[in-house]
């Protein structure tokens, strides 16, 4: 494990979470010495072994790669040193789990910053849609646990988002009263045919977050251009916009040109479907 260092809170940068002031140099030396440790072999193992992203699996609410996956993301999460609460909420009867793992801040606990992913699907291996921003996740988490923050960091894997942003909503609900900085989702990271581009949405009240965020990509991706749109409520980061926070969406340039969205073909497997190394460069 590589010597602790200590980093203030534009450091989230190095993994698009660029909250906060520092001086230019001092961000980017940082910030490329945290990305250079994203690595595209962590990325794929998590995809291709514990996120349930083969052709057959099924993350949906009721199959089985739904209940392995989040265990497997639980381990995960608590072998990197986090604190891991099982964030309860309710639906048709049943009770449904955010999974947070928290990095407590060294100087300011209460100041909180979070990056999230919805880890369910449709009831399909939902490769892209969205274990891709799930590994994301947990790869940011990886690499961030191995160094001091400042301020409070949380890793969380949101579920069933596909039945209306159910489990991100409970959480923003329920953490009103906190001083959550910034939020981002991570939402479909891994598909793309050769646009080399991330797009971010949100609010305009978001805008803060957002420019940073586009600031990180352009810093430390390793090539990608980034688009800034408007309000797109379709992902996790709406609800914590709806309770008063910024946050925004990160997501690949061609979300909507993906044909296996959706379908039993969103798989590990499926020629064309994920770009790995955009992905990476989406978690730098």
């Amino acid at each position: 494990m590589p010597s602790k260092h200590r980093f203030n809170r534009i450091a989230l940068a190095a993994v698009v979470l660029a909250v906060g002031v520092c001086t230019s140099s001092v961000a980017s030396e940082l910030g490329h010495a945290l990305a250079d440790q994203v690595s595209l072999e962590s990325y794929v193992d998590f995809m291709d072994n514990w996120l349930y992203t083969h052709l057959g699996d099924d993350r949906g609410r009721t199959g089985y790669g739904h209940f392995w996956g989040r265990q497997n993301i639980v381990d995960f999460m608590e072998s990197y040193g986090l604190t891991v609460t099982w964030h309860i909420f309710p639906y048709q009867g049943n009770n449904y789990y955010n999974l947070v793992g928290e990095k407590l801040g060294t100087t300011y606990p209460e100041q909180v910053y979070i990056i999230g992913a919805h880890f369910d699907s449709v009831g399909n291996p939902g490769a892209d849609d969205n274990a891709s921003g799930t590994a994301l996740v947990l790869e940011a988490a990886r690499v961030l646990t191995q160094y001091h923050s400042e301020s409070t960091i949380r890793f969380i894997a949101f579920d069933l988002e596909e039945l209306g942003l159910l489990g991100s909503d409970a959480y923003a609900n329920d953490h009103v009263g906190e001083d959550i900085l910034g939020m981002i989702s991570t939402d479909m990271v891994a598909h793309d045919p050769g646009t080399n581009e991330a797009s971010i949405f949100g609010r305009s009240a978001s805008l803060p977050l957002k420019n940073s965020v586009a600031a990180a990509v352009e810093e430390y991706s390793g090539g990608l251009t980034v688009s800034i749109g408007g309000d797109f409520p379709a992902s996790d980061h709406a609800p914590f916009e709806w309770v008063g926070f910024q946050a925004c969406l990160l997501i690949e340039g061609a979300y909507w040109d993906n044909p296996w969205y959706h379908t039993q073909q969103d798989a590990y497997e499926t020629e064309g479907n994920l770009n790995f190394e955009f992905a990476t460069q989406m978690t730098r």
